[in-house]
């Protein structure tokens, strides 16, 4: 019988090379993977935001239940004891709350942090506006004397990681209290995406660009601390909403 190939017959199909196939297949793993990293980073940036924010959530709950048991006034950001040693306002809702399992960001965490100004531990990513208490007066400020609750910061992360806000490296340490973004950037860190999460003074929580890392333009007492929450009351002096809010 006469051989096809030497008649000019139908040749034999080629052989694809092993090596071919290896390629293809990384090709097609790596495809993969530049899809389902990216999901995957939304998708744990999305989950470990509202674990904060549930945090701050029932932190925020426990406060106002505080205040309604203490004359509508929040705890001070900080006393001393009788034995000269330093509590925070986290203590002084702790019959409320268990707060060491709810304190501390997925993301933001502050494990083994100190208060830089006093010194004491607080190993916590959430601090009490400091305008509640010796600001306006002696002592706490009444909370229903508060015009625009929905509009002013009651709770704002802090915490040791401050990669995504100015300052980074400044130390490993957190602030119970909170001032403002500009005046001490590196304290108060976004670390939700460019994003941190606050509770107002009126329970509800929210997810906001900070508007004021900078000090320039910006009312560091009652300015705008991002989106329509403001450092105090909206950013109006004595409740006067007639004009613009500070920024």
């Amino acid at each position: 019988m006469e051989d096809e190939r030497s008649a000019g017959g139908p040749s034999p199909a080629r052989r694809v090379p092993r090596s071919w196939w290896k390629a293809a297949a990384a090709a097609g793993i790596l495809i993969v993977i530049a899809v389902a990293v990216p999901a995957l980073h939304w998708q744990y940036e999305e989950s470990t935001r509202v674990r904060c924010q549930s945090n701050m959530r029932r932190l925020g709950t426990a406060l106002l239940l505080y205040a309604q048991d203490h004359d509508g006034r929040l705890p001070p950001p900080q006393f001393r004891t009788a034995t000269g040693e330093w509590r925070h306002w986290l203590d002084s809702i702790s019959y409320l709350i268990s707060p060491d399992e709810i304190s501390v960001c997925p993301v933001n965490g502050a494990k083994g942090a100190v208060q830089p100004l006093l010194g004491f531990p607080f190993p916590h990513s959430y601090a009490l506006n400091e305008r509640f208490y010796d600001v306006f007066s002696a002592g706490p400020f009444p909370t229903e004397n508060l015009e625009l609750p929905a509009q002013t910061v009651m709770l704002a992360e802090s915490g040791g990681f401050h990669g995504q806000a100015p300052g980074k490296g400044a130390g490993f340490w957190s602030m119970n209290v909170y001032t403002d973004t500009a005046r001490w950037p590196a304290a108060y860190p976004s670390p939700h995406a460019g994003k941190m999460n606050i509770a107002a003074a009126d329970g509800h929580v929210v997810s906001l660009k900070i508007a004021h890392y900078r000090p320039e333009g910006h009312d560091s007492f009652y300015g705008r601390l991002g989106g329509s929450i403001f450092n105090w009351n909206g950013g109006h002096p004595n409740g006067d909403t007639s004009g613009p809010p500070r920024e």
